[in-house]
């Protein structure tokens, strides 16, 4: 089997049961995101017992889009300098060409 080939797995989300196709070589980030969301859970359970479990999997879900579009932000930045980084660059060896002339 190669990095490539999806593999069937069962995941457990606020107990609910999800069966997923991944790449086999994504597995081990798949269980990583599950147990991320399970340890959230089990917290914010113990912090706000009075809170039915589907506000608990919507503040989950919140949180984690909150932390998706920040990255995306800090993406889109981390793009732009390289970009900028990478004009600078080009200047600069576009005009040592033209010294060696």
């Amino acid at each position: 089997m190669n990095d490539s080939d999806n593999v069937k797995m069962t995941i457990n989300i606020g107990g609910e049961h999800i069966q997923l196709s991944v790449p086999f070589n994504r597995q081990d980030a798949v269980r990583d995101a599950e147990k991320a969301v399970a340890q959230l859970f089990d917290n914010w359970r113990k912090k706000w017992p009075s809170r039915s479990d589907k506000e608990i999997m919507a503040m989950i879900a919140y949180q984690f889009a909150s932390f998706y579009q920040e990255l995306l932000e800090r993406h889109e930045k981390a793009a732009e300098i390289a970009m900028e980084c990478d004009t600078r660059l080009a200047s600069i060896i576009s005009s040592q060409g033209n010294i060696a002339d």
